[in-house]
């Protein structure tokens, strides 16, 4: 049989240590080749057509379900997820906040109204999972009516808080939620470190609150110097709540006066790495999220993940809400003419013009790393990522061990 296609613009292939692969960035598919199926690669990329064979029919098979042909993209649109911060407002004052804005709590929100078309917006562009963030989400009496109204645009609604709202209001809302996120400062009741003195008791309360209705809960453990030796403290809070948890990465400029004391040392990296190493743990955006490999030559920032600000203000991630780095207003033009033009830096930006990955082997797995923590560290947007080394350390244990798996 011989078949015509040809692959999509986000599908890269790719060598390491002598394994060949292909790779879809917009899904993260990673497929290793044999020498049949990389000649079949190489047939479809030079004349558009391969000859499947008994033995590259599974190949074939696995390129159509992982949407690695033109054919199989209904558009070319290719947002993904977004984040949608519905409120600036805040009760509380936490140290680091990557949604801070001066006067956050006078401001005026978007209207229930409002709010619906900007996600109408976004569901006509093939976003199809949402991060309902602020401020704090749940400040808004409204948030059961836009959870609702974004279920029935067929969206994966997921919402982050910072646990200390009415039980009401979460319980009205949690039936058109696919997945809650709390935001933890401590380990324990007694002890804080970014956020306000006092919250933890409420906040675990609320989990326990959520757990008890059913809900999917995540903690979001976020590490800095000062908390860093304590991830294992953080893990078995998780554990013994019976709650699904990730780490991240209190993401700030090195420079900024206000964070000295927080910024993340070697020190403090390589105790990350360590606990990482021995435990199932995630950190988020960044190669030790997970334990698999997938296909990531790009930060998905401003290509296939945006995020809206509580003024309908378009920005490449939640964590660049920057004035250089706005995109448009989603309120003054339509989506895809804000996110897809020769103006948006991101759209191009991958490993081949990000300093130091177009040489390493592994920046197909790492894609080099969180753009907005190398844009607080250097100011552009093409430095090398603040954790390389661990991040490479990590991948290339992943990669030993897939190849130790497979007797490569």
């Amino acid at each position: 049989m011989v078949i015509k296609e040809r692959f999509q613009v986000d599908v890269v292939r790719f060598e390491v240590d002598g394994i060949k692969m292909i790779g879809n960035n917009r899904t993260g598919s990673l497929i290793g080749l044999t020498e049949e199926g990389s000649k079949m690669i190489d047939d479809i990329y030079s004349d558009g057509e391969a000859e499947i064979t008994e033995t590259t029919e599974p190949l074939y098979e696995a390129l159509k379900r992982g949407n690695y042909f033109k054919s199989s993209i209904k558009n070319n649109i290719r947002m993904a997820s977004a984040y949608v911060h519905i409120t600036d407002k805040c009760n509380l004052h936490c140290v680091g906040c990557y949604s801070y804005v001066v006067n956050r709590n006078k401001k005026t929100d978007l209207t229930y109204k409002e709010v619906c078309h900007v996600l109408d917006q976004l569901a006509d562009n093939g976003v199809r999972i949402i991060v309902i963030s602020g401020g704090e989400p749940f400040i808004r009496e409204d948030i059961e009516q836009i959870c609702q109204y974004a279920k029935g645009l067929d969206m994966v609604v997921q919402i982050i808080t910072n646990g200390t709202m009415p039980h009401e209001r979460y319980l009205r809302a949690l039936p058109y939620i696919d997945a809650i996120s709390v935001s933890v400062d401590g380990y324990q009741e007694d002890v804080h470190f970014i956020r306000d003195e006092g919250i933890m008791p409420k906040v675990l309360e609320t989990v326990r609150f959520l757990m008890e209705h059913k809900a999917k809960v995540n903690l979001i453990f976020t590490l800095h110097r000062k908390n860093a030796i304590y991830m294992e403290e953080y893990m078995n809070l998780a554990n013994n709540m019976g709650t699904m948890f990730n780490f991240s990465m209190l993401t700030t400029s090195p420079f900024d006066e206000v964070f000295k004391d927080y910024t993340l040392r070697k020190e403090e990296s390589d105790m990350v790495e360590h606990f990482l190493k021995h435990h199932r743990a995630v950190i988020t955006d960044s190669a030790m999220e997970g334990e698999s490999l997938s296909c990531k030559s790009r930060c998905g920032a401003g290509r296939f993940l945006i995020s809206v600000s509580a003024d309908g203000t378009i920005y490449p991630c939640h964590m660049l809400h920057i004035d250089d780095l706005k995109l448009g207003n989603i309120f003054e033009k339509d989506l895809q003419s804000i996110v897809f033009n020769e103006d948006n830096p991101f759209l191009n930006l991958d490993i081949n013009n990000i300093e130091g990955c177009s040489e390493c082997k592994y920046g197909n797995f790492c894609g080099g790393g969180c753009r907005a923590r190398s844009y607080l560290a250097s100011g552009s947007i093409y430095a090398k990522a603040d954790i390389c080394e661990v991040s490479y350390h990590t991948l290339d244990k992943k990669f030993s061990s897939l190849k130790a798996a497979y007797g490569l």
